[in-house]
């Protein structure tokens, strides 16, 4: 069974040293993704409310809040990052327990940004961070923290990132692990909030609430030594877990490399099923008004989290079935112009989604990602196409490429900073290891992104 103090030695006795080469670059790609997301997402309602809020904290300026143009706190400075990179559902998620990262990378670099920080210490503490997240968030979030309503990504994102502050920080053993122990009690993250500005603030939270949980710790705040394990601990107030057990990574195995990334900005259940859809449509010419039905095959926990049939808004369209399989048919960029609230009331996508009908399997379990997909295109001429939908390009078994992620932060942040800083910054990104103070990257996506 592991424990709380078996998280905090891990973060506090594993290094740089101990991660592959692979490990590193996988994380480099991912901070690409995170962070060009930011960009992207930081002009967006949530995020804009959320900045007028952070602007009148008054707060201490030690980190760049990304597209904004000034500095607050490293604990607000995360929150916005994160949750500008989690706004655009752009995030990437982990297998299977579909975690995501948008709650770390802003944040480590925005602490980075505040200690000054190498990106030897920025990527040692993301891979490291999202150990104590991913580890226990495989286990508990199928089986049952999920289906209970939680949000194990936010919930336990909170407790990665004090771990992976407290490694920032350069804290001693023992205050590490009351990071940890004081971050549980901070930790928070509901399903149901999905299609919300609630659930896009949970990503930023959860930084802020890790880097204040080791800032705490730091000041000689202690916690329960006990509080993730056993009885009445977090895994078992979760998930119905008091005894959980994994191993943590090492070498050239680390969650990181079980992270998918997406290519479309809308929930990572629905990835595989949109490349399916993108497939039948080539394949077969298919033209949206020649379609009767497009039924998808899902299993129990799917309408907790894709629940809009008609959407309200461009948040409610990035976890709506309809929207997202209307407008794939339709051939739109699946992109972010496809998610504007232009679009959700386009009447050339909302005359065709009442042929899309999803189909429950309550045999398929209740993981969250699950196994598969099922997808049926039944045409007016009475002919059917059909696919099972396993994995989609971006997942950990058939990843984006280097060049590809590239694109994708192009894709995000280009019109929103001057090009040649915008190809600094990811140049910086792509040699992270080589960077001896992170806070030049960050002032470049502070004040280089204007909105």
């Amino acid at each position: 069974m592991k424990t709380t103090e078996d998280m905090a030695r891990y973060v506090h006795e594993t290094g740089y040293a101990d991660i592959d080469r692979s490990v590193m670059e996988r994380a480099k790609n991912l901070a690409l993704s995170s962070l060009g997301s930011a960009v992207l997402g930081a002009n967006m309602a949530v995020t804009r409310l959320l900045a007028d809020y952070v602007r009148g904290a008054d707060a201490r300026q030690e980190a760049g809040v990304i597209g904004h143009g000034f500095r607050t706190s490293a604990e607000w400075a995360a929150a916005m990052n994160c949750t500008a990179s989690h706004c655009t559902e752009l995030e990437d998620v982990s297998f299977p327990d579909a975690t995501y990262t948008c709650f770390l990378i802003p944040t480590v670099f925005a602490l980075g940004d505040s200690l000054k920080a190498s990106g030897r210490q920025v990527l040692e503490a993301l891979i490291l961070g999202y150990e104590l997240t991913a580890r226990p968030g495989t286990i508990c979030s199928d089986d049952c923290a999920t289906p209970r309503g939680w949000l194990p990504g936010s919930q336990l994102g909170t407790v990665g990132v004090a771990g992976a502050a407290a490694k920032m920080m350069g804290l001693s053993f023992e205050q590490t692990w009351n990071a940890i122990a004081i971050a549980a009690s901070f930790a928070a993250g509901l399903n149901r909030q999905t299609g919300s500005g609630a659930h896009v603030i949970e990503a930023g939270f959860a930084g802020r609430n890790g880097i204040t949980a080791a800032l705490l710790a730091g000041k000689g705040l202690t916690g329960n030594p006990k509080i993730l394990e056993g009885r009445a601990g977090l895994w078992d107030a979760m998930a119905g877990q008091p005894a959980l057990d994994f191993t943590l990574g090492s070498g050239g195995d680390f969650m990181v490399m079980n992270v998918g990334m997406k290519k479309y900005p809308c929930c990572y259940l629905m990835q595989r099923i949109v490349d399916g859809v993108l497939e039948l449509k080539q394949r077969h010419g298919i033209r949206i008004d020649d379609v009767a039905e497009i039924e998808i095959g899902v299993n129990e926990i799917f309408p907790q989290i894709v629940k809009y049939p008609d959407p309200a808004n461009a948040e409610h369209a990035r976890f709506s079935l309809p929207h997202v399989m209307t407008a794939a048919l339709a051939g739109e960029s699946m992109f972010f112009d496809t998610f504007t609230a232009e679009k959700i009331r386009d009447p050339a996508l909302t005359a065709h989604r009442n042929k899309v009908k999803m189909t429950l399997h309550p045999e398929w379990g209740i993981d969250q990602l699950g196994e598969k997909n099922t997808v049926a295109i039944r045409m007016l001429d009475g002919s059917v196409h059909e696919r099972t939908c396993f994995t989609a390009h971006g997942d950990p078994s058939d990843p984006l490429t280097r060049d590809e992620v590239v694109a994708r932060y192009h894709a995000c942040a280009d019109g929103l900073m001057e090009p040649a800083l915008l190809d600094e910054a990811a140049g910086m990104l792509c040699a992270l290891e080589e960077v001896g103070d992170v806070s030049r990257l960050m002032a470049l996506l502070t004040s280089g992104a204007s909105h």
